[in-house]
């Protein structure tokens, strides 16, 4: 028998069971906080320099609506116990990043004629063009944002244990 099912049977609780209205919520509140954070500390205000206009809102629904859904993913792989820390924190950055490279390719389809400037847009006439949309500014902050959230995601899960009537 392991120690984790040896303690958590001694001090009378069972394990986190994450449903998927808890997920749900997980996510939401994770998101939301870690948006609050990017207002305080000027990643989004970063971010909208760097986008300016229409484009900006378009980006962010797209970058926050794939960012839910990898952590809504991540977070049913692991329903039945707490997060682990590290693989969560870990998940989070690359889901952040690959969330804001997603984000970046499919935002301009909301746009009139967003096909064709999509197509434009992947077309790198250097290799220098291709380093610089994989490093451009809003991607560097995709990762932290996603490392917010996962932090977040983290501290809520831990949280919501603790607080769970006995």
């Amino acid at each position: 028998m392991s120690h984790e099912s040896n303690a958590s049977r001694t001090s009378g609780s069972a394990p986190l069971r994450l449903g998927v209205g808890k997920r749900v919520l997980l996510v939401a509140a994770s998101l939301a906080l870690a948006y609050g954070i990017a207002l305080v500390t000027f990643i989004i205000r970063w971010m909208h320099f760097w986008m300016r206009g229409p484009y900006f809102f378009s980006y962010l629904g797209v970058f926050l609506s794939t960012l839910a859904g990898l952590l809504f993913w991540w977070a049913s792989r692991h329903h039945n116990g707490p997060l682990p820390v590290l693989s969560t924190a870990a998940f989070s950055i690359v889901a952040g990043y690959v969330a804001g490279v997603i984000a970046m390719v499919s935002y301009p389809l909301f746009q009139s004629d967003g096909v064709q400037h999509v197509l434009e847009a992947l077309r790198f006439p250097t290799p220098e063009a291709a380093i610089g949309f994989f490093w451009f500014p809003v991607r560097l902050t995709t990762w932290l944002f996603g490392g917010i959230a996962g932090g977040m995601m983290l501290f809520l899960s831990r949280r919501w244990r603790r607080m769970r009537p006995s």
